[in-house]
């Protein structure tokens, strides 16, 4: 005989997308044609910034989040910050390090999300097997191993840091681990009377 419970659950999309990230980074550390994998490590990093910047705002904000498009229509991550920061007011990242940097990354997120072709034109001497041929793209300059590896060191040092002001002022059960170090969800069930 079944009966019926109640499941209330998260599931954390920054943990799964960090994870997919790491995934990543290391399979093209062990390769020699690394860009099919950095791309995708670099963006999935990124947008797992943007996922923890949303999870801190449903748990400190959660009136705003509820209809976040409404709230954040035009205001970009730095509006979810400065939402987020107004109740975790010891909070700062304007013009700090970390952030930053992760604030560049943005715009290798928009060349991916709003990739075009890139016509080109140059005089090259030619040379044996082609060569002569340049094929740079706006997005080159972010992939290297190192470059995705220092990314990733910024957003996870800028997201250990809101982390830890977070819990400051809440006491959810996700901010006890470190950022992106936590379980991929959490579920709990109760009868149904």
């Amino acid at each position: 005989m079944t009966r019926q419970v109640h499941v209330k659950q998260e599931i954390y999309a920054h943990e799964y997308l960090w994870r997919s990230s790491t995934f990543l980074l290391e399979k093209a550390k062990a390769e020699k044609e690394t860009f099919h994998l950095l791309l995708p490590s670099l963006l999935m990093g990124f947008l797992a910034f943007e996922a923890f910047v949303n999870f801190c705002g449903v748990v400190l904000r959660p009136e705003l989040w509820k209809e976040e498009k409404k709230n954040f229509k035009w205001k970009g991550i730095e509006g979810k910050l400065k939402a987020i920061a107004e109740k975790a007011t010891t909070f700062s990242w304007k013009g700090q390090g970390p952030y930053q940097k992760i604030k560049k990354l943005k715009a290798f997120r928009d060349i991916v999300a709003h990739a075009k072709v890139v016509a080109d034109q140059y005089d090259a001497e030619q040379q044996e097997g082609g060569r002569h041929f340049q094929y740079n793209y706006p997005w080159d300059e972010y992939l290297s191993v190192s470059a995705v590896e220092e990314a990733r060191v910024d957003i996870k040092s800028f997201c250990e840091s809101l982390r830890v002001e977070m819990c400051k002022v809440s006491d959810h059960p996700h901010l006890l681990y470190d950022a992106f170090e936590g379980v991929l969800a959490h579920a709990n069930a109760s009868s149904i009377d």
